[in-house]
């Protein structure tokens, strides 16, 4: 695969550069061509969703499984009900709180909605960004979005236009640079053809959340535990297959600040010196500032212990926001393993987890 891929920048664009600028990548959506966008998530590869071709064009970039469902994009309600066999009361209060924002519903599709863009499935996966770029094109396309992640299958997912130049240059037939993702990890997925919703992939939007709203909320028991179940069907995009994975061999630990910093040095200090690899350690700005001084400084300025921090360990935003770019970054400094601090499944810690379980193909210790 060797296309021109066409580069669009909408840094320090008015509003009327951003509908000018858009009317190509528009154009590409409508005839079936393939564009990768901004999201407040992160940056999507979209394609016509009602068109069987357009679909295909998206599991061929990203070289993705077929029966991994994809997420379809809409910028209206309007759009929802030409997908949808029904929408469940206690959907409407979800929608009115949540869309336009990163949680994306999953209903029962109409019998003619193509089983490509939904694995198989009888439902479909739909969302409405909140991200002015991806709403425009959306509504100048006059077409819903069918839109995984704009990277290659398995690797960390892409909030920044560098990440997605790196995997799909030449691999689809636009970029768009919005500049940075605002929440750095995927939507969360809510199953609504039940009646009480649940919860098949985990993301800043929270069970507590959906709780309060409608009463109740259940989490699917398959990405519960330690390693999330990879058999069967998947119902969601991120439940079946080795997501976020960098090249290097991904641990996590969960821990105190003490056990944690304790068992980064010994574990670190090992493989440099007895394997003779490069370790990666991505942890809270607290425990960094204790590792840099206790490491040697020659290891740390030869660049064989590399140290990266997710913010505070008093507010997660951070780390939902640094978690795919951490690990990406370690690949480019040739890192050979990384060391992870994990966090409790609480809250905002639910959406962490799964992505780290998922990036470490289930290395989790509690120590």
């Amino acid at each position: 695969m060797n296309k021109n891929t066409l580069l669009i920048s909408l840094s320090n664009k008015t509003e009327e550069d951003l509908q000018t600028l858009l009317s190509e990548p528009a154009r590409i959506i409508r005839e079936n061509g393939t564009v990768a966008f901004p999201t407040e998530t992160v940056y999507g590869l979209g394609a016509n969703a009602l068109e069987d071709i357009a679909v295909s064009r998206i599991y061929e970039a990203k070289g993705r499984p077929s029966d991994n469902p994809l997420i379809v994009h809409i910028a209206n309600l309007a759009m929802l009900d030409s997908l949808v066999l029904e929408v469940k009361p206690y959907v409407n209060k979800l929608m009115e709180a949540f869309w336009p924002g990163p949680i994306t519903f999953v209903f029962k599709k109409r019998p003619e909605i193509s089983n490509k863009v939904s694995g198989g499935l009888p439902t479909i996966a739909i969302r409405m960004p909140n991200h002015k770029v991806a709403l425009a094109l959306i509504e100048m396309s006059g077409k819903p979005i069918a839109a995984p992640s704009a990277n290659l299958s398995g690797k960390p997912s892409p909030t920044s236009s560098r990440f997605v130049i790196e995997d799909m240059d030449g691999r689809v037939d636009c970029i768009i640079d919005g500049g940075d993702s605002e929440v750095g990890l995927e939507s969360t997925v809510l199953d609504v053809t039940g009646d009480i919703p649940v919860i098949l992939r985990p993301g800043k939007i929270t069970c507590e959340q959906v709780k309060l709203l409608v009463g109740a909320c259940e989490i699917d028991p398959a990405i519960q535990g330690k390693r999330i179940d990879t058999s069967g069907v998947a119902k969601s995009p991120g439940m079946k297959y080795r997501h976020y994975a960098p090249e290097a061999d991904v641990h996590v630990f969960i821990g105190s600040s003490t056990d944690i910093v304790r068992c980064f040095y010994e574990q670190s200090i090992n493989w440099v010196e007895r394997e003779q690899k490069r370790v990666g350690i991505m942890t809270f700005e607290e425990d960094a500032i204790v590792l840099k001084h206790l490491f040697d400084q020659e290891l740390l300025s030869s660049g064989k212990i590399r140290i990266l921090t997710v913010g505070s360990f008093k507010e997660w935003a951070t780390y939902g926001q640094k978690l795919f770019e951490n690990l990406r970054q370690f690949d480019a400094l040739g890192c050979d393993i990384i060391f992870v601090r994990g966090v409790e499944e609480i809250g905002l810690g639910g959406a962490i987890m799964n992505r780290l379980k998922k990036a470490s193909d289930g290395k989790v210790t509690r120590i």
